[in-house]
């Protein structure tokens, strides 16, 4: 027993510095975080409307006042977008106060107050936020507008969080250290900007239509977030694989593995710290997503919360030694980042497991798309994540796919341990 602990120490104390240096990088955070729930609402929201028109539902109207204090772009965004929500009927006022007094009034559930140089703060990477205004007898559908205030924002919010990445990130590489100040104000804004309207081009013409037929086409109500909340969770996941080859790299250049290596830690307890650390970041970003869906979303997570801890593991380990093999197979930390996020991009698309045509990921209308994905841990990390949320699995049948994404797992790590030297 007490060898074990000591065989533990060290190895949780390496995972701790991992996770430290990991939740310090406000970037990557964006990512994992911010960007996966971003997308989610998006392309679920965009498509519900059309959803609930296919099945008959009758949405509901929201009464709300909107007020633009702001004299940016950021403020009309929200704006605009609160503006084309069919749930919401707006009304534009000019003065907070006068929002405020005739909410008192009971003449709307709620108002939007976007407020003054709220532009400034997100450009400047300073907290601001919406002040969201509710009938105190009308609080359940005032819960209603805050969600859909708090989407509205998602998209400057992330803007916000990206920049900063970006300009850490720039500073931190030295890349543009000698180009002058408005250069590098120049390529920081290209970059979000590239980001940023791809994610408004989606939401004004989100590439993925629903049709419905089988059981949508039955009156049952239809919640799309069910669809796409699991899917970017596993494919955003994979973005930190780029992360981990990079970090690989970068210890290696700077002597720290030398200096483990000079240390009494045994090369396990070296390998498996930051193999730890990685997972538990991939459970604590599955376990954040998931629980925004459905608070915020009405996402329906199933009734085996172990069956989703099961598969959530497994792809923390997956996604773990995946990104400890391009550490290994790599030449340089940019080689690693850049193969990642390739990676991370591709793989999803071809592995089907995204809804194209219907409500159901791809995968499961069989054909080539189907026999790719299985040669893919996309797949199988989102299948685990479909039969526990549907409650179509057994406890047989998700744990076939927490033993395939495992075997990926066993693969990766073993193609990393042939070309792994310390030295």
């Amino acid at each position: 027993m007490r060898r074990l602990t000591d065989g533990l120490r060290p190895t949780l104390a390496i995972a701790w510095k991992e996770l430290q240096v990991t939740f310090r990088d406000r970037g990557l955070l964006a990512i994992l975080f911010l960007l996966p729930l971003v997308f989610a609402s998006l392309f679920s929201l965009s498509q519900q409307a059309a959803a609930d028109a296919a099945t008959g539902a009758v949405p509901m109207t929201i009464d709300v006042f909107v007020v633009d204090e702001d004299d940016g772009p950021y403020g009309a965004q929200v704006s605009s977008v609160l503006g084309r929500m069919s749930v919401l009927r707006i009304e534009e006022l000019a003065t907070a106060a006068e929002a405020r007094e005739r909410i008192g009034q009971g003449e709307r559930t709620a108002a939007v107050i976007i407020p003054a140089r709220f532009s400034d703060a997100i450009d400047a990477y300073t907290p601001t936020r919406l002040e969201v205004v509710v009938d105190p007898v009308q609080q359940a559908l005032g819960a209603v507008v805050v969600g859909l205030a708090n989407y509205a924002a998602s998209p400057v919010s992330t803007q916000g969080e990206l920049l900063e990445g970006t300009r850490r990130f720039v500073d931190r590489s030295g890349v543009l250290a000698s180009a002058p100040p408005e250069v590098q104000a120049a390529v920081e804004a290209q970059t979000v900007g590239a980001i940023m309207a791809q994610l408004q081009e989606m939401q004004a013409e989100p590439p993925i239509r629903v049709e419905t037929d089988g059981p949508t086409s039955s009156g049952e109500p239809v919640n799309l977030m069910d669809s796409f909340m699991p899917a970017f969770a596993v494919m955003f996941a994979f973005f930190l694989t780029g992360h981990i080859g990079q970090t690989f790299h970068k210890e290696r250049d700077e002597g720290t593995f030398r200096r483990l290596l000079a240390s009494p830690l045994s090369h396990a307890s070296i390998v498996a710290g930051p193999m730890v650390a990685y997972t538990l970041v991939v459970v604590i970003q599955v376990t954040f997503l998931f629980a925004i869906g459905a608070g915020a979303f009405r996402l329906d997570l199933g009734d085996s919360l172990a069956g989703l801890v099961a598969v959530s593991l497994a792809l923390g380990v997956t996604v773990a030694c995946f990104g400890l093999m391009l550490g290994v197979v790599t030449r340089t930390g940019r080689q690693a980042d850049i193969a990642g996020t390739l990676a991370a991009f591709v793989l999803p698309f071809i592995s089907g497991i995204f809804p194209f045509g219907g409500f159901d990921p791809a995968y499961l209308a069989g054909g080539t798309i189907a026999t790719i994905g299985m040669f893919i841990p996309h797949m199988h990390a989102a299948e685990g994540f479909r039969l526990v949320m549907t409650g179509e699995g057994t406890p047989a049948t998700v744990l076939v796919q927490v033993g395939i994404l495992l075997g990926f797992a066993a693969i990766f790590f073993g193609i990393a341990s042939r070309r792994l030297r310390f030295d």
